[in-house]
């Protein structure tokens, strides 16, 4: 094992493979397909979305910013009926720069080695404006990095085992972005000094690619791509195959907020999925007519509920809490389950100064017995999928989830800092770490390709941190 081999990344990637195979071969083919096909999904503690996490004034609260914003957008993006709360005019803009870092530890027919990720640079940029129009009326719009990660696995390549009679391991380079902006619309109205309702329009703009970049290990001649001798043992690599698609969705949410005291305010909003059909994104030839497929990615049903209390006039704290509905979105329901999230911030303003505290917890959300597929896939390359996988393919899965989607981190600290420039503009930085987390999954994948060998498991080690900035102005 090399040190180079340490560090595994969250996020995704997919994976197609073709040419022909023979029993092992499929077996080995079947590691292959599941692994890269679950790229799509991207993990963070809140699964593959940002919330409310990485903005200049909410990410130092930990994203707890549904009930009483501190930025247009938080409003615009999160709870629309807190736009009430902004009066005149008020634009903000920011980025975050986030790092997440996945050990990902293999033990089994495969050895004893750690694959790492190189992408772990991501940039989450972040602008909103929203204005009192009168009446009681407010606008708002914005663009924001609503969803999505990326793993690169070229110069690391996660490994799984070959079949007995060619005991090597083979590397695979595998690679994905799934990146997912929206652009919101929203409007809001105070229909009585305690009451406010709000409703936001999403277009969202979905980029992905996925598959392989670069040479991979050996197969030992038991699978190889088209134009490949299968005959010729050692000859044939996984190659490159990446492709990059995009596609447009559309969604809305809707907001309420209530003062039930002078102190003390409260919350409620629903946010609908958006969904994206990326079209042409993984070749088959394992069922039916050869061909590329589409494949849905469906960010889920969002509920939330707050409150925020005043504890003085410079002293306010919030806690919300947020349900995600991943077991019914396309896709992630096959590696997901639901999920409950915690978000607790507070801020104590003292002269120009803002300071800002924050805690979350994201509840587990990797399902404890995996679909054996991934969302409407017939097949990857050679391999069927589903039932033509049988229990092989739900040990994939759960490889899967340890390798590609580990969203196992629950525990995440926040701090920011706003500083007013001058009576219309305020700075705001933030810190937030996730503290690490591990969890692993037992197969049978080992015994399966490599003969009567023991068990394989793989293991994850997850944490994050990022750092964020963006300057608020106020008419």
């Amino acid at each position: 094992m090399t040190e180079n081999q340490k560090k595994a990344m969250m996020g995704c990637r997919a994976e197609r493979s073709s040419g022909s195979a023979t029993s092992g071969a499929g077996r080995l083919a079947t590691v292959i397909a599941l692994t890269c096909a679950t790229g799509v999904a991207h993990a963070l503690n809140t699964g593959t979305d940002m919330n409310m996490s990485y903005k200049p004034a909410s990410g130092g609260m930990a994203g707890a910013a549904y009930t009483k914003p501190q930025e247009p957008s938080a409003a615009v993006f999160g709870n629309p009926a807190t736009m009430t709360q902004l009066r005149g005019t008020h634009f903000g803009i920011g980025a975050a720069f986030l790092i997440p870092e996945v050990d990902v530890h293999q033990r089994g027919a495969a050895g004893s080695r750690t694959s790492s990720s190189d992408a772990r640079n991501y940039v989450v940029p972040d602008t909103a404006v929203t204005h009192e129009i009168g009446g009681g009326w407010f606008l708002g719009g914005g663009i924001e990095l609503d969803a999505g990660i990326g793993v690169d696995f070229r110069d690391d390549p996660i490994t799984v085992p070959s079949v007995s009679t060619d005991p090597s391991v083979t590397g695979l380079p595998l690679l994905v972005e799934l990146i997912s902006f929206n652009a919101n619309v929203a409007a809001a109205k105070q229909l009585t000094p305690q009451t406010a309702v709000g409703a936001a329009l999403t277009i969202g703009f979905g980029l992905a690619q996925l598959g392989t970049s670069g040479p991979s290990g050996s197969f030992g001649g038991l699978l190889g791509p088209a134009g490949c001798d299968p005959a010729t043992a050692g000859s044939c690599g996984f190659g490159g195959n990446t492709s990059s698609v995009h596609d447009v969705g559309f969604g809305a949410s809707i907001g309420l907020t209530h003062r039930l005291t002078s102190a003390l305010t409260l919350s409620a909003a629903l946010k609908s999925p958006v969904k994206y059909k990326f079209k042409n994104i993984l070749y088959q030839n394992a069922v039916g007519t050869p061909g590329y497929q589409d494949l849905t990615v469906e960010q889920p049903l969002e509920a939330i509920v707050g409150m925020a209390y005043d504890v003085t006039p410079s002293w306010m704290v919030e806690a919300d809490v947020v349900w995600k509905n991943w077991s019914s979105a396309e896709t992630y329901e096959d590696v997901y389950d639901d999920q409950f999230l915690v978000l607790l911030g507070t801020q104590y303003r003292t002269g120009p100064w803002s300071l800002r505290l924050g805690y979350s917890y994201a509840q587990d959300i990797l399902r404890d017995t995996p679909n054996n597929t991934l969302g409407n896939l017939r097949g990857l390359g050679p391999i069927p999928l589903g039932a033509a996988a049988g229990s092989l393919g739900t040990d994939v899965v759960k490889l899967v989830q340890m390798s590609l989607v580990p969203v196992i981190w629950q525990h995440t600290i926040a701090a920011g800092v706003g500083f007013d420039l001058s009576s219309n503009v305020r700075l705001d930085v933030f810190g937030a770490y996730g503290f690490k987390n591990e969890d692993k999954r037992t197969t049978s994948i080992g015994a399966a390709l490599a003969g009567p060998v023991g068990p394989e498991t793989y293991e994850a080690e997850v944490s994050a941190w990022a750092v964020g900035a963006g300057v608020n102005f106020s008419f």
